[in-house]
């Protein structure tokens, strides 16, 4: 038996093409790591969340930096600086109840500070606790 499996293999000659110093010059090149002030929520598809994109976007509809992209299996939201979605009003257009809980079920991704304030989950760039106070 030989002492490299099929697998190993295959990885063992993807790594022989990879060119290491060009990709360490595009690590630590000036365009490699940017640095910005959007955040980005996924959101998995469900009813509730098909509800909750309707809100998201008749409440952000004048935010140019808002969008909601429809990925198949789920919703990649994001937007400068942060937004909210307020569970109650969630729960009035469903004309069920509806909790901050029930959306967290359906979130599967968050870049940038995510928190919650009684029913509303928030995300934000800010720094909870210096920039902004953190709820309670």
């Amino acid at each position: 038996m030989s002492g490299v499996n099929s697998h190993q293999a295959a990885i063992d000659r993807r790594v022989a093409k990879v060119d290491a110093e060009e990709v360490r010059a595009k690590l630590f090149s000036d365009g490699a790591v940017v640095e910005t002030r959007r955040v980005v929520l996924t959101l998995t598809k469900a009813d509730e969340i098909e509800a909750t994109v309707e809100w998201l976007e008749d409440r952000y509809t004048e935010e140019p930096s808002f969008s909601i992209e429809d990925c198949g299996t789920f919703y990649r939201i994001d937007c400068l600086e942060g937004f909210e979605i307020d569970a109650d009003e969630i729960a009035e257009l469903l004309g069920r109840p509806f909790s901050v809980y029930d959306l967290l079920v359906n979130v599967s991704t968050t870049i940038g500070r995510a928190y919650i304030n009684g029913n509303v989950f928030a995300i934000t760039t800010d720094l909870l606790g210096w920039e902004r106070e953190v709820p309670r």
